[in-house]
C-alpha cells in the first residue's frame, strides 16, 4: 500500500519522552501511514531506543545538532506521503488525533496547514490556535481555559498554529522550501504559516484532534527568542493582521454595546481578561499576580512530571484547582502568597536535584526577585524619581511605590516597546532619548545583567557616563552625569 500521511518526529535526546511519544503514535498508525523520526545529533539513549522499534519506524540520524526547522526538513524530503504531519516528540496522541486531522483536510481541501487542539497534562488548553496580538506578535489562542471551552472547541480558519502538531500538504511544503532554519527552535511554525497564507492558502485549527502537550521540554527555551523574534519582526510584525480582538469578539468574549455617545460599553469575559484602571486597578494587579504564580508553577510541575516519567494524579490537579479560586472575602492574601512561594521554592529544590539533566528554570522564584528589586529600588532612589526597568513588559518591575516606574525600552506613549533593540547603539539612543525626557536612573535586573554582554556599545556607555550601583537582585546606574563628576572629584 502506498504511504498517504507521514508523520515526521523531530528528536534531540531526552528519549523518554520521545517513547512516550511513538508508542501512542504507533498504537493506531493507519496502514497507509508512516512513522519518520528524525534524530538530531542526540547523546543519550535515544539512538538506542529507536533502533528497538525495528521496522515499525523510519529512522534519519543527523551528524549535528541542526535544530527543529533543519531537521523537519530533512524528514520531509526523506518522507513519502502527500500529507505531511509535523509532531514533537514532548507529546502524546489522544486516541483518534490523526483520523480527526485528516478527515478535516480532506474536508477542507484549501486548507494547507491544519493544526491541533494542544493541552497540559493537567487539562488545561495550551494551544486552540494562534492569535496575532496588539502588540504584532504570536500568541496560543485560550491558554490556560478549560479544553471544553466553546471558545476552545471551535475549529476555525485563522492565520497560524503551532508546529507542535501540524499537518501540512506536501505540495505547499515544498513550494515554499519548508521551515525557514532562518529561526531558532521557535517562530519557524508561525513563520511557516504566514507564508502558506500570503501565497494564498489558508490555515485552520481543528478543536477535535487532540493532543497533550508538555511545551518545551524537549528542547527548550534558553536560546530560542533573540535570533528568532528578531527575524519575526522584521519579516512580518508590520505586516500581519492583528486579529486577536476580533476573534475574542467572534466568540463572544468581548462584548461592545453602542450608545448615541461615547464612551462605548464593553463587557468583557474574566477568563480573558482583567480591566486596569483606577478603580480596583491594585486588586486585578493582585489576582494577576497570583494567577502568574500559580501558571508558572503549574508549568514547572508539569516539566518535572516529565522528568520524573510520571503522569500528574489527581493532588495536582486538585491543587491547580484551589490555586484558580478566586479570593473572597475572608481570603489571607498574604498567607496565600506565602504559600504559593514556598511552593516554588520546593519545586525549585527537586529540579536543581535532577541538575545537569533537568536543569531548574528561571521562571520559578522570579516574581522572589520582582520583589527584592523594587525595595532595592525604592531604598536606593530618591522619591519623585524617574527610573527606567529594563523589563519585557512586566507592570510589577515598574510598580516602583514614591517613583515614577517606566519600562525600558519604551514607546511613544510609554508602554514596553515590545521588543529587545536591534543593536547596542539603538540600545543606547534610547536610553539617552528616555534620559533627556527625565530619566534619571536605570535597573538592569539580574535576569537581564546578560543585556551588558549582548549590547557591548551599552555596557561602554554605562561604564564610562553612569555611576553604577549594585543592589538586592538587579544593578542601578544613576544617569545624571553632575552626580558623576562629583563623585569622581571625590
Amino acid at each position: 500500500m502506498s504511504v498517504a500521511t507521514s508523520i515526521v518526529v523531530p528528536v534531540h535526546d531526552r528519549a523518554g519522552l520521545t517513547r512516550d511519544c511513538l508508542d501512542a503514535v504507533l498504537a493506531e498508525l493507519p496502514p497507509d501511514c508512516e512513522l519518520v523520526v528524525v534524530d538530531d545529533a542526540s547523546g543519550d539513549g535515544t539512538p538506542g531506543l529507536l533502533a528497538g522499534y525495528g521496522e515499525a519506524i523510519r529512522v534519519l540520524t543527523m551528524p549535528q545538532n541542526v535544530g527543529y526547522a533543519a531537521a523537519c526538513n530533512a524528514g520531509a524530503a526523506a518522507a513519502a506521503g502527500d500529507l505531511l504531519v509535523f509532531l514533537n516528540n514532548d507529546t502524546v496522541p489522544r486516541s483518534g488525533w490523526l483520523d480527526a486531522l485528516r478527515a478535516y483536510a480532506a474536508e477542507w481541501p484549501r486548507a494547507d496547514v491544519v493544526g491541533a487542539k494542544l493541552l497540559y497534562p493537567t487539562g488545561t488548553v495550551q494551544h486552540a490556535g494562534v492569535a496575532i496580538g496588539q502588540d504584532g506578535y504570536p500568541h496560543n489562542l485560550y491558554a490556560g481555559f478549560p479544553a471544553e471551552h466553546p471558545a476552545v472547541d471551535r475549529s476555525r480558519r485563522l492565520q497560524a498554529v503551532t508546529g507542535a502538531c501540524m499537518l501540512v500538504r506536501r505540495a505547499a511544503f515544498d513550494s515554499l522550501g519548508g521551515f525557514d532554519a532562518g529561526f531558532h527552535n521557535s517562530l519557524e511554525d508561525v513563520d511557516l504559516c504566514l507564508r502558506v497564507g500570503e501565497g494564498g492558502g489558508e490555515v485552520h485549527y481543528c478543536h477535535e484532534a487532540v493532543v497533550v502537550h508538555l511545551e518545551s521540554a524537549s528542547r527548550g527555551r534558553v536560546d530560542r527568542f533573540e535570533r528568532s523574534v528578531r527575524l519575526y519582526r522584521e519579516r512580518w510584525r508590520d505586516r500581519v493582521v492583528r486579529d486577536d480582538l476580533a476573534i475574542y469578539a467572534r466568540d463572544g468574549l468581548i462584548e461592545v454595546e453602542y450608545a448615541e455617545s461615547y464612551p462605548l460599553r464593553l463587557a468583557v469575559s474574566p477568563r480573558l481578561a482583567a480591566l486596569a484602571g483606577e478603580r480596583g486597578e491594585e486588586r486585578e494587579r493582585l489576582l494577576e499576580t497570583y494567577a502568574r504564580q500559580a501558571s508558572d508553577l503549574l508549568g514547572e510541575v508539569v516539566r518535572l512530571t516529565a522528568a520524573l516519567g510520571r503522569p500528574a494524579d489527581d493532588g495536582s490537579r486538585a491543587e491547580a484547582a484551589r490555586l484558580e479560586q478566586a479570593p473572597g472575602a475572608d481570603f489571607d492574601r498574604a498567607e496565600f502568597a506565602a504559600e504559593v512561594n514556598r511552593l516554588e521554592d520546593e519545586v525549585r529544590r527537586l529540579q536543581e536535584r535532577l541538575e545537569p539533566s533537568f536543569p531548574a528554570s528561571s521562571r520559578l522564584g522570579y516574581r522572589h526577585l520582582v520583589e527584592r528589586v523594587r525595595a532595592a529600588v525604592v531604598a536606593a532612589v530618591p522619591a519623585g524619581a524617574t527610573v527606567l526597568v529594563v523589563s519585557r513588559g512586566d507592570r510589577e518591575l515598574v510598580a516602583l511605590e514614591g517613583l515614577d516606574g517606566r519600562h525600558f525600552p519604551e514607546d511613544e506613549a510609554g508602554r514596553y516597546l515590545g521588543h529587545h533593540p536591534e543593536d547596542g547603539v539603538e540600545a543606547v539612543a534610547r536610553l539617552e532619548a528616555s534620559r533627556a525626557e527625565g530619566a534619571r536612573y536605570l535597573v538592569v535586573p539580574e535576569t537581564s545583567l546578560w543585556w551588558l554582554d549582548h549590547y557591548a556599545e551599552l555596557a561602554a556607555h554605562l561604564e564610562d557616563l553612569y555611576a553604577r550601583t549594585d543592589a538586592e537582585g538587579c544593578a542601578i546606574f544613576c544617569l545624571e552625569r553632575d552626580r558623576v563628576a562629583e563623585a569622581g572629584a571625590r
